[in-house]
């Protein structure tokens, strides 16, 4: 199943999954780093792999939103939730709007779905070109090779009313790509349903990726798991990179 069916089909239980994540103190990191970084003459953000809207709904009052996701199912969930902002679909590959922002954000390890070296620097290069000068990029890199460790094994659950779900998830890396097998077992109202799904992801060092933002242009940043703290390798927390064009 493609990652498009995968979210077609369980975009509905996203949600569900990572309710305990904290969108707002991320989205309050944003701001931070916008105002301590952005040196533009606007407020417009583009939230790149923007998901069900869960940035986007503590942002929208800061900044004018675009945002961006490969699934039309998840940006429907998006729109019902934050109807003020307006979404599309694209893809971060191949994204080619004819315009410029103040801000780029692509969160949740999304910058992942880069399988290559090759593929991330060109990824990259097009979100400079859609900064416009003193614009920032802020993005998060939670799977990376001083942090990741082969084999690993992660259960997700959801016990919901009606609603028992299941993720579980096993990834090793292959030649320098990383294979994310998902199993889904979800019971909603009586029946049954289950599924696999495999992705494939790009680990990179996090020095190299820092490198590679500098050699297009950006003047960067690395802080600490969405810290106002400069982030130290080793430290077995999230690194969130800080690009200024």
């Amino acid at each position: 199943m493609t990652e498009e069916q995968l979210y077609k089909k369980f975009a509905g239980y996203y949600d569900k999954i990572y309710e305990k994540l904290d969108h707002k103190r991320e989205s309050k990191f944003i701001k931070w780093a916008v105002n301590k970084h952005g040196n533009s003459e606007s407020n417009v953000l583009l939230d790149i792999a923007c998901g069900t809207g869960r940035h986007a709904h503590f942002l929208k009052d800061d900044f004018e939103i675009l945002g961006i996701d490969i699934s039309k199912e998840m940006l429907k969930i998006a729109q019902e939730k934050v109807p003020d902002v307006e979404f599309i679909t694209g893809d971060m590959k191949k994204l080619d709007l004819g315009r410029k922002f103040d801000v780029v954000i692509c969160m949740f390890s999304a910058m992942n779905y880069n399988v290559t070296a090759e593929e991330l620097k060109l990824t990259l290069t097009n979100f400079y070109g859609h900064l416009n000068k003193g614009g920032v990029l802020i993005f998060d890199l939670g799977i990376n090779k001083e942090n990741w460790v082969d084999g690993h094994l992660s259960v997700d659950t959801v016990v919901d009313k009606d609603l028992k779900l299941a993720r579980i998830s096993k990834a090793h890396l292959e030649n320098g790509v990383l294979n994310s097998n998902f199993i889904f077992l979800v019971k909603e109202n009586g029946k049954v349903d289950f599924d696999i799904d495999e992705h494939k992801l790009g680990i990179f060092e996090i020095k190299k990726v820092d490198e590679l933002m500098k050699s297009i242009g950006f003047k960067t940043f690395i802080y600490s798991n969405f810290k106002d703290e400069i982030y130290e390798i080793g430290n077995g927390e999230r690194p969130v990179f800080v690009g200024v064009k």
